[in-house]
């Protein structure tokens, strides 16, 4: 599968109102005003119908190539989010793929922050006797957060299923409860442990360890703890099929062949989640400034690159983009879908992209962020 920034298909208060809260009371509004279609200049064919910001939607046009719907929403710490799409309103759910291991990064952080957790906290700390003779038992959240802990991407004894489910357009994951994800686990022998190996494995295991120590199933967990406070209320990790919002819709592969939802059953921490333009503008935002659930997480570093190469935080990764300021950024894709969102440090340009195209966006993200392609 691919859902991360370097993973492939198997065929990654008292006082002032806080700032997010009046960002949630001035999103449906933006969206209103911004749902009308803009002028743009000649879109690539297939590309949705502009709408929203014209000057978003003119210069991001001739980068979306191989896309149908897209919603974009610009961020700026200092003024409300622009939004723009195409064929997509800031309230169109989209899978958001690997962008869910960001959420279980905060889920983590939050757990610490209440001191039910610590980062150093083991694989057998959390599950007692059940991780008895593993060779994981001594993992800790921080390496599983950080891809540093060994754990392979997909459980071996699962690769040919799921290369199977991917090759016929379904969720490679569907068949795995939490209890089978966990087991699977416990039967690794850790690879180049340390080195960051980037694991959907990993941050699936992460997520259901945070769930087995606060006695909370994951999609509650990050309902209760992330989405409800922040306002998000399109936000969710259906789970199963059966748990899809009405009206879900299949997103398509890149050669553009209609693709099933991956829900992802017990694997949900790592990229099972749907949500909105609107919705993930509130949450990077609040991740931007430290307000939101589990703080400064994103800025956690848990391993650092060699050389000023890439380093992760609690699920957020860091790359250079010049001597002194990274972008702090994660992507996902899905069978169907195809997600990037991040912001520069130096500047406080952030950007959420979201497309129903399993297209990466990354190239175009990271103009838009070092200011090569100007909105």
């Amino acid at each position: 599968m691919s859902m991360s920034g370097h993973d492939r298909h198997v065929t990654d208060e008292p006082g002032p109102v806080p700032r997010r809260t009046v960002l949630a009371a001035g999103v449906p509004a933006a969206a209103a005003v911004l749902g009308m279609t803009a002028a743009t200049a000649p879109r690539p064919a297939g590309l949705g119908e502009p709408q929203g910001d014209q000057q978003i939607t003119s210069a991001l046009a001739e980068h979306l190539r191989g896309h149908r719907t897209v919603s974009v929403a610009l961020l700026d710490p200092d003024a409300e989010p622009r939004f723009a799409g195409f064929g997509a309103d800031p309230q169109r759910r989209f899978e958001i793929g690997s962008v869910s291991k960001t959420f279980t990064g905060a889920v983590l952080a939050d757990a610490v922050d209440r001191g039910e957790l610590t980062y150093e906290s083991t694989v057998a700390d959390v599950l007692g006797s059940e991780a008895d003779g593993s060779a994981i038992a001594d993992v800790t959240l921080a390496e599983l957060a950080s891809h540093t802990a060994g754990i392979p991407s997909v459980a071996t004894p699962w690769l040919g299923r799921a290369f199977l489910s991917s090759f016929l357009r379904g969720d490679p994951y569907a068949t795995r409860d939490a209890e089978q994800v966990i087991a699977d686990a416990l039967a690794v022998s850790p690879s180049d442990r340390g080195e960051m190996s980037y694991s959907n494995h990993g941050v699936a295991l992460e997520g259901l360890l945070v769930a087995k120590a606060t006695g909370v199933p994951y999609e509650q967990l990050l309902a209760e703890r992330v989405t409800e406070p922040l306002g998000l209320t399109s936000t969710y990790a259906p789970i199963l099929s059966e748990n899809l919002h009405q009206g879900a819709q299949r997103g398509h592969t890149r050669a553009g062949l209609r693709a099933a939802p991956w829900t992802m059953n017990g694997a949900a921490p790592a990229g099972g989640i749907w949500s909105t333009g609107a919705d993930m503008a509130l949450y990077v935002l609040a991740v931007m400034d430290g307000s939101g659930p589990g703080g400064d997480f994103s800025r956690h570093l848990l391993h650092e690159g060699p050389d000023g190469g890439r380093s992760v935080a609690v699920n957020w990764m860091h790359d250079p983009i010049d001597e002194r300021d990274p972008k702090i950024w994660h992507n996902g894709m899905t069978g169907g879908y195809a997600a990037f969102v991040g912001w520069h440090e130096g500047t406080g340009r952030g950007i959420v992209m979201l497309s129903d195209t399993a297209r990466s966006l990354d190239a175009i993200a990271l103009q838009v962020l070092t200011g090569e392609v100007a909105l």
